[in-house]
C-alpha cells in the first residue's frame, strides 16, 4: 500500500507552509454529515437479488478501491501546500525560510514531483518575453536566482485597523531573472521595490498554469488497485482563491485472488478546498465482474472526504 509516504509529505507540507495574508479560497464547511455506505453496513443492502458465496470476500475489491480514492485528498492537499509555497517564495526567503515545497523536487522542463505518485508541471498563463502562453516555465520558479540577483528582502507584517493583516516587502538587487517578469512588478532604477505579498499572489496567479498527474498503484493482501488522473492545466489564481481541481481518470485497473476484475463505467471528480483542509465532489461508477456474483457499486462525493456508497446486482 503506497498511500503512507504522500500522507506524510502532506502532513508536512501542511505544517510548513503557514500561508501570510493569502487568498484563502473557499471557506464553505465540509459537509458533516455521516458516509451511507453499503460495504459497511452487514446487510449490504442492493444485492439481496444476486449474492452467493463469501460475500465479504467478495466485497472486498470494492472495499479497497474505496480506500485507495482517498489518495485524491492527499494529492490535492499536497497541489494546495505547493501553490502556497510558491507565492510565498520571497517572504520564506526573507525569512531565512526553505524557499522549495516540501515533498517536492524539481527535475527540470518545469517538472515538480512528489515520489514517483504525483508531478506538477508550471507553463505560462500569457505571453512573456521568454516565453508564449501554454510554454512549460522551464526553470525552477522556488529558486530566488532565477527572480533576482545579489537580492536582499525585508519582510513585515501590520495589522490595519479594520483588522486586516498585510505583509510587506521591501527588496534591494543588483539584477533580475525571467521569473521577475511573473512577479508583474517595475524595477526601480535604484534597484529597489516595494510591494507586498497579496500583490504577489495576484501577479503570479494571473501567470502561471498548473496541471497535474497522479500515478496510483495500491497492492492490497487480496487486490491490486491501479490508476492514473491528470488534472487540466489550471490558472493558478483560480486555485488560490476556489480550490477545484479536476482528477480526469486517463485509465484505471482492478484485480482480486477472487478473480475480480474492476470495470469502470463512470468517472467525474474533482478535488476542492474547504474550510476544513479539502474535500472530493463528484461520482465513481464500476462493476466487479468475475468472482461468485457479479455487482455494481456507485461513490458519491458530497463535498465530503469519505463517499456515500450504493451497491447493486450487475445486468
Amino acid at each position: 500500500m503506497l498511500r503512507r509516504p504522500l500522507a506524510t509529505l502532506a502532513l508536512l507540507s501542511a505544517l510548513q507552509s503557514g500561508g501570510c495574508n493569502l487568498p484563502q479560497g473557499p471557506q464553505d464547511p465540509e459537509n458533516t454529515a455521516p458516509p451511507v455506505n453499503a460495504l459497511d453496513d452487514p446487510a449490504h443492502p442492493g444485492i439481496e437479488a444476486c449474492v452467493t458465496g463469501d460475500v465479504e470476500a467478495e466485497l472486498q475489491i470494492a472495499r479497497d478501491f474505496e480506500d485507495s480514492c482517498h489518495e485524491m485528498v492527499i494529492c490535492g492537499g499536497l497541489s494546495a501546500a505547493f501553490t502556497i509555497t510558491l507565492v510565498e517564495v520571497l517572504v520564506n526567503a526573507a525569512s531565512g525560510n526553505s524557499t522549495s515545497p516540501s515533498g517536492f523536487v524539481y527535475t527540470g522542463q518545469g517538472r515538480y514531483l512528489a515520489g514517483t505518485q504525483m508531478q506538477l508541471t508550471l507553463r505560462l498563463a500569457k505571453d512573456t518575453s521568454f516565453g508564449k502562453a501554454g510554454d512549460v516555465i522551464d526553470f525552477d520558479l522556488f529558486n530566488l536566482a532565477n527572480y533576482f540577483t545579489h537580492a536582499t528582502i525585508e519582510a513585515s507584517a501590520s495589522v490595519s485597523t479594520s483588522g486586516k493583516a498585510k505583509t510587506s516587502l521591501s527588496i534591494e538587487f543588483e539584477g533580475t531573472g525571467n521569473a521577475f517578469e511573473l512577479l508583474g512588478l517595475e524595477a526601480g532604477a535604484d534597484g529597489k521595490i516595494q510591494t507586498d505579498l497579496q500583490t504577489i499572489a495576484k501577479n503570479l496567479g494571473a501567470s502561471i498554469l498548473i496541471e497535474s498527474k497522479i500515478w496510483m498503484n495500491d497492492e492490497r493482501e487480496s487486490s491490486t488497485i491501479s490508476y492514473e488522473l491528470d488534472s487540466p492545466a489550471t490558472l493558478l489564481a483560480q486555485f488560490l482563491e476556489s480550490g477545484p481541481m479536476d482528477m480526469q481518470l486517463v485509465k484505471v485497473t482492478g484485480s482480486a485472488s477472487t478473480g475480480q476484475s474492476i470495470v469502470m463505467k463512470n468517472w467525474a471528480m474533482q478535488y476542492k478546498a474547504s474550510s476544513s483542509s479539502g474535500t472530493l465532489d463528484g461520482s465513481i461508477d464500476f462493476e466487479v465482474r468475475g468472482g461468485a456474483f457479479d455487482y455494481v457499486a456507485k461513490f458519491t462525493y458530497p463535498h465530503r472526504k469519505e463517499p456515500d456508497v450504493a451497491l447493486g446486482c450487475a445486468q
